[in-house]
C-alpha cells in the first residue's frame, strides 16, 4: 500500500467509524442502562422498564446515553485506528496464513480500543448504576474483562468483512454480521457482567475472582452466560453491521 494511501486511511477510517457507531449508540443507548440495572439488581427486563414507564422517568433511559454515545465514537475511532495499525503492521509482518492474520487484526482492534476506552467505560459504568454504586469507581475494575470482551467482539465485525468482501451486494454482509454478532454476544457476556459487578463493587475481586464467585460460590452459571444477553444481542448486532459495512466502504 502507498503511503500516501495509508496517510488518508489513517485520517479517514477513524472518523467514519465513529461517525457511523455514534449514531448506533443513541439509537441502542436505552438497552445499555436496562442492561446495567437488569446485571446489577436481577430484575426482569419487564419490570425495570415498567418501572420508569409508569413513573415517567424517560430520562433514566437516557442517564448514561452521552456518556455512553462518546465512548462509542471513541471506541469506533480506535477501531478505525487499529485498522490503520494493522494496514501498516502487513507492510512488515508476514503471515504464514489468513487466520492468522484476522487474529492479529482482533488483537489489535481489542487492545487499542480498550487501552483508550477504560476510563470512559468506568463512569458510564457508574453513571448507569447511581446509587447502586457502593464505591469510587477504577479502572482496574474492569480493565481485563473488557479487553477479552473487545476482542471478542471485534471478531465479528473482522471476520465479516473478511468472509463477505468478495460478494456482489451488502445483504450477505449483514446477515453474517447479524449471526456473528449473536455469537460474539454470547461468548463475550461472562466479561461484561463482571465488569458491571467488579465496578464499584463493595468486595473487590479480580475478574478470574469474580467468575468464580458467580459460578462455584452463588451457583449462577446460568446468569453467568445469559444475564443481559438479550440487551447485549441489541447492542453489538448493530455495531457488528456498521463496522463490517464501513469496512467494505473503505475499501471500495
Amino acid at each position: 500500500m502507498q503511503h500516501s494511501s495509508l496517510l488518508y486511511r489513517l485520517l479517514l477510517d477513524p472518523f467514519t467509524h465513529g461517525i457511523a457507531c455514534t449514531i448506533v449508540a443513541y439509537l441502542v443507548a436505552p438497552t445499555q442502562f436496562v442492561k446495567v440495572v437488569y446485571q446489577e439488581t436481577g430484575a426482569s427486563y419487564t419490570s425495570i422498564i415498567t418501572k420508569y414507564v409508569r413513573a415517567r422517568n424517560f430520562r433514566s433511559f437516557y442517564a448514561g446515553a452521552h456518556v455512553y454515545a462518546l465512548r462509542q465514537f471513541i471506541a469506533a475511532f480506535a477501531f478505525g485506528i487499529s485498522q490503520w495499525l494493522f494496514l501498516f503492521s502487513i507492510r512488515y509482518l508476514v503471515f504464514i496464513n489468513n487466520t492468522l492474520s484476522i487474529i492479529w487484526q482482533c488483537f489489535l482492534a481489542g487492545i487499542v480500543e480498550t487501552v483508550i476506552t477504560a476510563y470512559s467505560e468506568t463512569k458510564e459504568i457508574a453513571a448507569n448504576k447511581g446509587n447502586l454504586m457502593k464505591c469510587k469507581e477504577t479502572v482496574s475494575d474492569i480493565f481485563m474483562p473488557i479487553l477479552l470482551r473487545n476482542i471478542l467482539a471485534a471478531s465479528a465485525a473482522i471476520l465479516a468483512y473478511e468472509l463477505t468482501k468478495n460478494m456482489d451486494g451488502l445483504f450477505m454482509n449483514m446477515v453474517v454480521s447479524t449471526f456473528l454478532g449473536i455469537v460474539a454476544s454470547v461468548l463475550t457476556m461472562p466479561f461484561d457482567l463482571i465488569a458491571t459487578q467488579n465496578c464499584g463493587s463493595e468486595v473487590r475481586m479480580t475478574w478470574i475472582g469474580r467468575l468464580k464467585q458467580n459460578i462455584l460460590v452463588e451457583k449462577k452459571f446460568h446468569r453467568v452466560i445469559f444475564s443481559g444477553l438479550t440487551m447485549r444481542i441489541l447492542q453489538i448486532v448493530p455495531y457488528s453491521i456498521a463496522h463490517s459495512l464501513v469496512m467494505l466502504f473503505l475499501v471500495k
